[in-house]
């Protein structure tokens, strides 16, 4: 695609997500035409290109993302007036972002991705969530003490689809009505499935 060849040669490349991964978000947020979208773990801020992109091919939205530390996404953005008006960058954690937006439609959790990082993201953004609204966990193929994404799912006690993508990625959609953190679902991949399928 056009934009993405302009973004790749603007935006020095990351391993964050996969080629697949980005593609699969924007393409979500051109369908989907959510108003409130919030990335956790900006990095240098090629993933929030594709999904401003997104955006700017909607005309209505806005991409609000954050990342403790800044590795050069407030400069990649700037390169693109057209996507940085539809982007905010802040320099916070991830969890922090609830004090900055409300009546989330689509989230991204791909922020440090131990289990309770991604539990204190949740846990923090969750209560903000439209009904019906699309949340994407990132880096579910990892089962280790650095990447627990998996057993904060399990822990969240949320139904959720495993997508086969390079990192692993899960969808959940949310409904207010079912915010309890029992579990959901009898269909959850076990931690020995995750490992197998990486």
């Amino acid at each position: 695609m056009k934009f993405e060849q302009q973004i790749l040669n603007e935006v020095p490349a990351d391993d964050s997500t996969s080629h697949e991964e980005k593609m699969l978000l924007y393409n979500e947020i051109k369908k989907l035409k959510p108003k409130v979208v919030v990335e956790t773990g900006t990095h240098k801020g090629l993933t929030s290109l594709y999904m401003g992109h997104a955006l700017y091919d909607n005309q209505k939205g806005h991409l609000f993302t954050a990342d403790p530390f800044e590795w050069g996404a407030r400069g990649n953005i700037r390169k693109f007036p057209e996507i940085e008006q539809r982007v905010t960058f802040y320099q916070i954690r991830g969890s922090e972002l609830k004090e900055q937006v409300k009546d989330i439609d689509f989230l991204f959790i791909d922020g440090y991705h131990e289990k309770r990082e991604v539990l204190e993201e949740a846990r923090a953004l969750f209560p903000l969530l439209r009904d019906g609204a699309t949340v994407y966990f990132h880096d579910t193929n990892g089962a280790n003490d650095l990447c627990d994404v998996l057993g904060a799912i399990e822990e969240l006690g949320i139904k959720v689809e495993f997508l086969k993508t390079t990192n692993g990625m899960a969808k959940y959609v949310h409904k207010c009505s079912n915010t309890d953190t029992k579990p959901k679902s009898t269909k959850r991949r076990t931690r020995e499935s995750s490992k197998k399928s990486s």
